[in-house]
C-alpha cells in the first residue's frame, strides 16, 4: 500500500464520484478506479458502493476513511518536520487567487517567495471567495485569498486591508445616475452577485432599510462577468474602486459619487496547518507586501521588493 492509494481513496470519498476525483488529482478515471480496486483487494474490504448517484462509502469504508485522513495528516506532518530540520525550505504551495492577478500582486509575491526560498514552488490557482474554504478543507489549496468576513472555526484569517468599493453604471447612464439618491438607483437594472459571494452582503448593507430593494435583472458570481455586463450596458453593480476608475478611464462606465461600504481582503488557511513552514513563509511574504511599512514603496516601485 502506498500513500497515493490513500490520497485517491480520500479524494474519491470527498468528491463522491470518479470524474471529480480524477479532475482534482489530475489523472484518468481508469487509473483512479484501478487504485481503488487495488486498495480494496489488498485490504479485503469493500470501501465503496457503486451507485447511479456516485461512489458512496460503505460502513467499513467510512471508518477507514477517518483513519486514512489521519494517516495522510501524519505523513504531511512528518514531511514538515523534515523540512524544518533541513537547511533550505523545499516544497510546493497551491495558493488560491480569487480576483485579478494584477490586483493581488501575484508577480511581486512570486518574485518575493522565489528570492527568499528558491526551492519553494508557488502555484497560483484561480478560485473564488465562495469556493476557497471548501478547496482548503479538501487539500486542493494550501492557502487562499478571499473577500469578506470568515468566521469558520477551522480557518485562520489574516486581514490584509479594507478594499474601497464603488457603484459603477454603464457610461450611457450618466444622466440617469447624476444627482440621484440610492433609493432612486434601486429602480434601475442591477447586476447582482449570487448569495454565496461576499459582494452580495455589500448589496444587503447598501439597501437594508431602504424603501425598495434594487431591481435584479441578472445574477453572476465573477468580477469579469460583472464588468462585461456593465460594459454591455446591461446594468449597474458594485465593483472595486480601482475597477471603477479604470472603467471611467476606458470610457465604458461612470461612478455614482455616493458612499459604498468597503470589503475585507483576507489570507486564509486551515488552522491545523498554519504552523507548517511553507505556509508560514507564505504568510511572511504576504505580510511584507500588504502590511509592511515598505508597502507604499513597493506600490510606487514595482521592481523593488521589501527586505
Amino acid at each position: 500500500m502506498e500513500l497515493y492509494h490513500l490520497k485517491t481513496f480520500v479524494k474519491v470519498a470527498q468528491a463522491g464520484n470518479l470524474t471529480r476525483a480524477s479532475e482534482a488529482l489530475f489523472t484518468s478515471q481508469p487509473a483512479i478506479s484501478a487504485q481503488i480496486k487495488a486498495l480494496e483487494e489488498e485490504t479485503g474490504v469493500q470501501l465503496f458502493s457503486r451507485t447511479p448517484k456516485g461512489m458512496l462509502l460503505t460502513p467499513a469504508g467510512e471508518r477507514l476513511y477517518q483513519q486514512a485522513e489521519r494517516t495522510l495528516r501524519e505523513a504531511e506532518q512528518f514531511m514538515q518536520q523534515a523540512i524544518q530540520l533541513s537547511d533550505e525550505l523545499v516544497g510546493e504551495l497551491r495558493i488560491g487567487i480569487h480576483t485579478d492577478f494584477e490586483f493581488m500582486r501575484v508577480g511581486e509575491l512570486f518574485r518575493l517567495l522565489s528570492s527568499r526560498h528558491p526551492q519553494l514552488v508557488a502555484h497560483f490557482l484561480q478560485t473564488s471567495s465562495a469556493k476557497a474554504l471548501k478547496e482548503l478543507r479538501q487539500r486542493e489549496l494550501d492557502a487562499s485569498f478571499i473577500f469578506g468576513p470568515c468566521d469558520s472555526a477551522d480557518i485562520q484569517v489574516t486581514e490584509l486591508c479594507q478594499v474601497p468599493m464603488s457603484i459603477l453604471a454603464p457610461y450611457a447612464w450618466a444622466d440617469r445616475i447624476r444627482g440621484k439618491s440610492l433609493d432612486d438607483l434601486a429602480s434601475l437594472p442591477w447586476v447582482y452577485t449570487t448569495p454565496n459571494c461576499p459582494f452580495y452582503k455589500l448589496f444587503d448593507g447598501l439597501f437594508s432599510g431602504r424603501k425598495r430593494p434594487p431591481t435584479e435583472i441578472i445574477w453572476c458570481d465573477t468580477e469579469d462577468a460583472i464588468r462585461a455586463l456593465i460594459r454591455s450596458g446591461v446594468g449597474m453593480s458594485v465593483v472595486r474602486e480601482d475597477d471603477a476608475a479604470e472603467a471611467e478611464e476606458q470610457g465604458y462606465g461612470i461612478c455614482w459619487p455616493g458612499e459604498v461600504p468597503e470589503i475585507a481582503l483576507n489570507l486564509v488557511m486551515l488552522k491545523q496547518r498554519s504552523e507548517e513552514v511553507a505556509l508560514q513563509a507564505l504568510a511572511t511574504g504576504v505580510h511584507s507586501l500588504w502590511l509592511h511599512e515598505a508597502d507604499h514603496e513597493v506600490r510606487s516601485n514595482p521592481g523593488e521588493l521589501p527586505a
